[in-house]
């Protein structure tokens, strides 16, 4: 009788972490700090291994992406999938570092297939001649749910204050 008590509570446990970690506010959260690990790209790796996340950030965006930003004008607007894809590239071509770190996630809200994130990221991008991104930012991320997950439609982030 023991015994099956035990083994009840121990599945009672499993079921309620699978509900959990399976839940949308959790899928969103670890898809956001998957797009943050494909975004950051070391210092001294090689341009393959850099190449190699335009993989992931294809499974993380949506078919159109609108990016706001209000300091980088040129990084602004609403591109397909592929243009951010050849903008991916092009940063791995270019850049000596990228890194972009979770500070806080401050809410995520999910309201059937969208979901609203909003955090504050801690960033930088390293090109040769200057660094277009360097620190503390509030970025609100749009999130829609389409056949096959989760995908970014927005993106909009400021200077944090």
């Amino acid at each position: 009788m023991k015994r099956l008590a035990l083994f009840a509570m121990i599945g009672a446990v499993l079921v309620a972490l699978a509900m959990w970690w399976f839940s949308p506010v959790q899928v969103i959260k670890r898809r956001t700090e998957t797009l943050f690990g494909t975004l950051t790209l070391k210092p001294g790796s090689g341009n393959a291994g850099r190449q190699m996340g335009t993989y992931s950030l294809n499974a993380l965006l949506a078919s159109e992406v609108t990016l706001e930003n209000p300091t980088l004008k040129e990084a602004s607007g609403t591109f397909e999938r592929q243009e951010m894809e050849s903008a991916y590239s092009w940063l791995c071509n270019q850049a000596k570092q990228t890194r972009f770190e979770l500070v806080k996630f401050h809410s995520v809200t999910v309201t059937g297939d969208r979901a609203t994130v909003d955090l504050t990221l801690e960033g930088l991008v390293e090109l040769p001649t200057y660094n277009p991104v360097d620190g503390k930012y509030d970025a609100t991320f749009d999130w829609v749910k389409e056949k096959d997950g989760w995908r970014l439609a927005r993106a909009s982030w400021k200077e944090a204050r």
